[in-house]
């Protein structure tokens, strides 16, 4: 047992936690490291899912006899056509209605409040919570005052503007240097090359097929996500515009960006629609609910299946419990982020399985 592989294996990692444990106990040697994770954390995983994005076309280009790094300027002068498109074709309408609801917000506010008085006064309601705790007035004013005073608060603190000023400026200047190394050096070897350097030849085969498929799970989860995120936004923009929902394109937006949280995206996205369709009326508000399950059911039985198939291998309970624990866990981003990571780790875990069971069989023979 003392010679077996396994407790060698084992005894390194515990090693490894242990100096982990131990060095972070020393706070001038991790607080730089820990700075540095924080303030390249962003540029990395966008510039990540920007490579994931990029990476088919820049391959495809190059298999053209086109060179690599041509290919990359044509794929950022796409991304830059793109965007610009985007803007001028969107743009006018985000700013019209963005305008109408920042003139609207105190006639929306007053229209809720005569809402929630109307539900406090019924009687079912009344049966079912407490009156003392149904205060509706007083929880819009407290929610008015949180609001405000968040406002307040970052209006007048310059520090935190100009931090957060600086991030988005760093972000945006070093994610088109970090993509263009990611996009030249794929395919080089120079992961694999690593590896064959510092992990010795009987596990490095192992790490790169890993890592191989890693890459290539992670590259099918981001573009299938993309994709269906923006046929969902599509589709719920067009059934807006169809019952006549007001803010249709920021409603639609929402919702688009929240279906990146796994199954409980859509449920996130569509609370705002409901509310606004329920400032407008009771049968508007039934329309939105009509035309969020409609697009849902579209997303969930022809366009995932379609777009994602079933790459990851993962059960809806085996997401549902890995989302649960990522929020618990890490918050918003740790829902965000779950199913990459858990997707990596199952990876992992399923070639160290293979490993010790082909050295025990090894063995054995």
């Amino acid at each position: 047992m003392w010679d077996s592989k396994l407790f060698r294996t084992g005894t390194g990692i515990l090693l490894l936690f242990l100096i982990i444990y131990v060095g972070s106990l020393i706070s001038f040697i991790f607080q730089p490291l820990i700075i540095a994770f924080e303030a390249l954390f962003f540029s990395f995983l966008i510039s990540g899912i920007l490579f994931y994005i990029s990476f088919p076309f820049v391959d495809w280009l190059h298999d053209r006899k086109i060179p690599r790094s041509a290919s990359i300027g044509i794929i950022y002068l796409v991304f830059i056509g793109l965007l610009v498109l985007l803007v001028l074709s969107i743009g006018p309408i985000l700013q019209h209605e963005f305008a109408r609801l920042a003139e609207n917000i105190p006639e929306k506010v007053a229209e809720a409040r005569e809402l929630l008085v109307m539900l406090e006064e019924l009687p079912i309601l009344e049966q079912l919570i407490d009156p003392e705790a149904l205060d509706f007035d007083n929880l819009i004013d407290r929610a008015t005052a949180t609001v405000s005073g968040a406002i307040s608060r970052i209006a007048t603190s310059v520090a935190m503007i100009l931090d957060f000023t600086a991030n988005i400026f760093t972000t945006i200047v070093i994610v088109p240097f970090l993509l263009y190394y990611m996009l030249k050096e794929k395919n080089r070897g120079l992961i694999e090359s690593v590896v064959s350097r510092f992990v010795p030849q009987s596990y490095a085969g192992n790490i790169n097929s890993a890592l191989g498929e890693m890459n290539r799970l992670l590259s099918s989860y981001v573009q299938g996500l993309i994709i269906v995120c923006v046929c969902v936004g599509i589709l719920a923009y067009i059934g807006f515009l169809i019952i006549g929902l007001e803010y249709a394109l920021i409603l639609a937006i929402f919702i688009m960006i929240t279906n990146v949280v796994p199954f409980l995206g859509p449920f996130i996205g569509a609370i705002p629609a409901v509310i606004v369709g329920l400032l407008q009326s009771p049968l508007m508000m039934l329309l939105v609910i009509a035309i969020i399950v409609v697009v849902q059911q579209m997303e969930s039985l022809l366009i995932s299946p379609q777009v994602m198939g079933r790459k990851l291998a993962l059960s809806p309970l085996a997401i549902i419990l890995v989302v649960l624990v990522a929020g618990r866990l890490g918050g918003l981003l740790g829902i965000i982020l779950a199913i990459p990571i858990f997707t990596v780790l199952k990876i992992i875990a399923a070639h160290i399985y293979e490993y010790f069971k082909l050295d025990r069989t090894l063995e054995e023979k």
